[in-house]
């Protein structure tokens, strides 16, 4: 199959665990030809890049919403059998359809639609205020509209440029069922949504035998200190936990520190900053070991699009506590795969560690599942495989829609 996958910053070798990037190199490795298309947002790297026999990187330069690189690409390339954009809010998602729509089949991975702050109150705290889909210019209508009552021009068609093509995809890959209910609200049939989740490198989590945990009881963070991701819920869950089990140690890694300081002054005026070990560089490789090391990985999140540190823990067998909300709870089963806390509580937060810290033959249990689970459900050639199936599906769909 002659696939062209188009993403923001999604192909850099840099990170090679990125979701699209991944897909991408499986895809190719079973036989397939990619041609991954990104922004040329780092002038070091080349504009185009053989990754490997069969899959090639382009790297566009953009102005505004229109790139000369991409129009000359829509050109030279071989016709594909399918185009699969990655990533809602993208400058050249509205020119890709402009060259391929209705000629090609089109499809879309949001990856996390509620991080789209037209469509939010607050993209740190999605799920707390109504959404607000007006707010979305998704034709000329509203286009047109919004610009005769004086908004502003540019954040207008920045707006429709971004929102417009949603509608007009041939598919939508949500990441999750919250994630296809919020596209279905939107206007997009439900029928034409599939489930389709990212898929996660697990072999570097399968090297025997199994790393002994740390000596002390060790809870480990793995997320950007952004109110997002319940950093503080975390450090207000401490006082609890450490009243508790007086040797505990938390391990923070993040590669955001926009609220570093918050962190610190929070956990010194609760008294916990003790126990706190703040990683703010740290490889795949450390991140592997931490995780293999670490007794309980903390994912108090107040929205996910996905959730990549929860399915990496169980890999390698830490266990789990994340939030009862989007997606968090559809990537775990509350007393199957992990635990499941109250949304925004502390101390339930810190009871479900204390029950799992305590109670090593549950953990043991959630761990063992955890693991079946993810390899079931996460691994690459899995993931590529539904990817594969559904493409198929579009693409007869639209040969049988030219038909007719």
């Amino acid at each position: 199959m002659q696939i062209i996958q188009i993403s923001t910053y999604g192909f850099d070798s840099r990170y090679p665990s990125r979701p699209e990037f991944v897909l991408a190199r499986t895809l190719a490795a079973q036989g397939h030809t990619v041609h991954a298309i990104e922004y040329w947002h780092d002038r070091t790297q080349p504009q185009i890049e053989l990754h490997s026999p069969r899959l090639t990187i382009y790297r566009c330069r953009t102005f505004g919403f229109a790139s000369y690189d991409l129009w000359r690409l829509a050109g030279a390339l071989p016709q594909p059998d399918i185009i699969h954009v990655h990533h809602l809010r993208h400058l050249l998602a509205y020119q890709a359809q402009l060259h391929w729509r209705g000629k090609i089949p089109m499809v879309l991975t949001p990856h996390g639609i509620l991080h789209d702050g037209d469509l939010v109150v607050d993209r740190e705290q999605p799920l707390d205020n109504p959404l607000t889909p007006e707010k979305l210019y998704m034709d000329r209508s509203s286009l047109w509209n919004s610009l005769l009552a004086g908004k502003h021009p540019r954040r207008t068609f920045r707006n429709f440029f971004i929102h417009a093509p949603l509608l007009r995809y041939n598919g939508i890959f949500a990441l999750s069922n919250h994630e296809k209910s919020i596209i279905h609200t939107l206007g997009f049939p439900a029928e034409q949504i599939s489930i389709i989740p990212n898929s996660i490198v697990l072999t570097q989590y399968q090297t025997p035998p199994p790393i002994q945990r740390a000596n002390h009881p060790t809870l480990i963070f793995i997320g950007q200190l952004v109110p997002r991701k319940g950093w503080d819920i975390l450090v207000d869950a401490l006082p609890t936990i450490k009243n508790t089990i007086a040797d505990i140690r938390v391990v923070i890694v993040t590669h955001n520190t926009s609220q570093l300081d918050a962190l610190e002054a929070r956990a010194s005026a609760l008294g916990v900053r003790d126990v706190i070990d703040i990683r703010t560089k740290v490889d795949e490789a450390t991140k592997v070991l931490l995780l293999e090391s670490a007794h309980l990985l903390v994912a108090p999140s107040r929205y996910e699009g996905f959730g990549i540190p929860p399915i990496e823990a169980m890999a390698a067998g830490c266990a789990v506590v994340t939030t009862d909300c989007a997606a968090g709870n559809e990537i775990v089963t509350d007393m199957q795969t992990g635990l499941l806390t109250r949304y925004n509580d502390p101390a339930d937060l810190a009871a479900q560690i204390l029950v799992l810290l305590q109670n090593e033959q549950l953990r043991a249990e959630l761990v063992t599942r955890g693991k079946t689970h993810v390899h079931a459900t996460y691994d690459p050639d899995v993931v590529a495989q539904t990817t594969l199936d559904a493409y198929q599906s579009h693409i007869s769909r639209f040969q049988r829609a030219a038909v007719l």
